[in-house]
């Protein structure tokens, strides 16, 4: 037993429990130090008031909401504006070209990305001012992202579109000044990039089709997943993708053993996986 409070105690079938359910329900395999999950989970009871970890894994199987809730007490927040660097410039210099490229005799010039596991909109909001950049401007392409989240309180903060002065630590003071307003200590992403973004609820494990995509980034995704989880999803988003539609996934993250058929590019010490534009291409031939 893991005495965290004089009100709050969590016994260890209980903690094994909630795993469990957690699992089953969105796919996130808590398997890191006890402690730190315990100590979570003590805090969240105390938040909702109540004396047990039994009352509260009755509350999650009768309320998506308070599963939901949980799952954003649970979960590392942790992102930022182009926070992984290599990714944003194998993105801007392997698979944007590429695509212009390819894409540029279609008409309409469609472009379809989706950000699975936005968390609270940097990595979005990132992937549109590429887009801006990398595409002078988007001017005569139809451009959308759909960027999502299984938990609602960080969209919520996504859609708002207002960060501190850390989240873009990382992005030039020219591409601040083109696409952030500054309100006091805050800044404000401008409707430019707002109007690119599409915010939407989905949890990976029981997702709604929602089209095909040129481009999708599963960032830092795949390390929270069970193995039979990670080998479904990335089957789910191969069979998403167009053909010759990329995937980003962390640095972190690997394919699992299972692989749908990815060619496999490096740029500059990061990997991008691509689906064949055809099976022929998928054999080499």
């Amino acid at each position: 037993m893991h005495k965290l409070s004089i009100k709050v105690a969590v016994l260890e079938h209980e903690l094994s429990e909630l795993r469990v359910l957690l699992e089953r329900e969105a796919g996130v395999l808590f398997d890191g130090p006890t402690e730190m999950l315990t100590a979570r989970v003590a805090g969240f009871l105390e938040s909702r008031h109540l004396t047990s970890a039994t009352d509260l894994i009755k509350l999650i199987q009768s309320s998506e909401t308070e599963s939901e809730a949980l799952l954003e007490s649970l979960l590392d927040g942790e992102t930022g504006f182009f926070r992984n660097l290599a990714a944003f410039e194998a993105f801007e210099k392997k698979v944007l070209p590429e695509l212009h490229d390819r894409k540029s005799a279609d008409s309409p010039c469609c472009f379809r990305i989706w950000s699975a596991g936005c968390s609270t909109g940097e990595e979005a909001y990132s992937i549109a001012v590429s887009v801006c950049q990398g595409m002078s401007g988007a001017g005569g392409w139809n451009i959308h992202i759909v960027a999502s989240d299984i938990r609602r309180q960080a969209l919520a903060i996504a859609r708002r579109g207002l960060y501190s002065e850390q989240a873009i630590v990382h992005v030039p003071p020219n591409l601040i000044k083109a696409y952030f307003s500054k309100i006091g200590q805050h800044f404000l992403v401008k409707p430019r990039l707002r109007n690119l973004v599409t915010f939407t609820p989905m949890n990976l494990v029981r997702p709604v089709y929602i089209g095909r995509f040129d481009c999708i980034f599963c960032m830092d995704v795949l390390r929270h997943f069970s193995m039979a989880q990670r080998i479904a999803l990335v089957q789910r988003l191969h069979l998403y993708l167009q053909p010759g539609g990329y995937l980003l996934l962390g640095l972190g993250d690997k394919l699992p053993a299972v692989d749908p058929g990815f060619q496999i590019h490096t740029d500059g010490g990061f990997t991008v996986y691509q689906k064949p534009l055809s099976i022929a291409a998928k054999s080499g031939r």
